[in-house]
């Protein structure tokens, strides 16, 4: 078709992506002229999609594992929430400058946090992967005042810990138990549970009161961790909600159109996932 554009989301692992099913529903429903395909690449090949980003071949990328840290030297500028987290997962031409910009941060606010109405002090995080800054600063906007956090490789955590100084509290995988059972909220951010990935394992047994579960992965939409949590009576929250508001927010920056979340759109996603 004539002077159609292209998006694109990149990563490694890429199967799991339902990007391009939301976002091309999304031009679909608003008339534009654009296609939206997932690409599976390397460290060296997203300087190669970066240079047609630039020569305007493609119009803008989405960044997922685990390449949201590691873009930022290929670019021109950070903007917005980009800039406080050092991830990206959204990239356009400006003025002939490469721009990253992150939605997560949104995303896990509007799609989460949003539906949690009792008061969060302390938060427990698993995973110092690419969005674990971005779920972090979501966290403090909130009002959380202490957030544990944990990672089987515990070096990784200390850039956390550097950047959000006092409300960071690094936990060495073993002693997880032994300090997550005074959250409120507990978040897996790695991509354990991922389609093709292993599940990530919890002992839900550790806590005497009914917590918050959220997982990040929303391919499966129910994933282990989610289950167990479940089984324990506890409040669950899926990756799938966190997922449709922040490409919600990056379809915005593309096109500056807002797109609606309507109940048609789960029911094509989870139609997908479901197989």
């Amino acid at each position: 078709m004539k002077n159609r554009k292209f998006f694109l989301v990149v990563g490694n692992p890429i199967k799991h992506s339902l990007s391009p099913l939301l976002h091309n529903y999304w031009f679909r429903k608003n008339k534009i002229n654009c296609e939206y395909k997932r690409l599976k690449t390397t460290q060296t090949g997203l300087q190669n999609i970066l240079n047609k980003v630039r020569k305007n071949k493609i119009e803008g990328i989405n960044v997922t594992i685990p390449f949201k840290n590691s873009i930022i030297r290929h670019l021109d500028f950070l903007k917005g929430d980009a800039l406080k987290t050092s991830s990206v997962n959204t990239v356009y031409l400006y003025k002939k400058k490469l721009i990253g910009d992150n939605t997560d941060v949104y995303g896990f606010s509007s799609g989460i946090l949003k539906k949690i109405k009792t008061k969060i002090n302390t938060a427990g995080i698993i995973g110092a992967g690419g969005v674990t800054s971005s779920i972090i600063l979501a966290l403090i906007e909130k009002g959380v005042k202490k957030i544990y956090i944990t990672n089987r490789t515990f070096s990784k955590l200390k850039i956390f810990k550097e950047k959000f100084k006092k409300t960071i509290h690094p936990i060495k995988w073993n002693d997880r138990y032994k300090v997550f059972g005074d959250v409120q909220i507990l978040i897996n951010v790695t991509s354990l549970g991922m389609l093709g990935q292993k599940d990530l394992k919890f002992d839900f047994s550790i806590f005497d009161k009914k917590i918050n579960v959220v997982d990040v992965v929303y391919n499966p939409e129910n994933t282990r961790l989610l289950k167990d949590a479940r089984k324990n009576g506890h409040k669950v929250f899926t990756g799938l909600d966190m997922f449709i508001y922040q490409a919600q927010k990056a379809f915005y920056i593309w096109n500056k159109k807002d797109p609606k979340i309507t109940k048609d759109i789960y029911r094509q996603l989870r139609k997908k996932i479901n197989g």
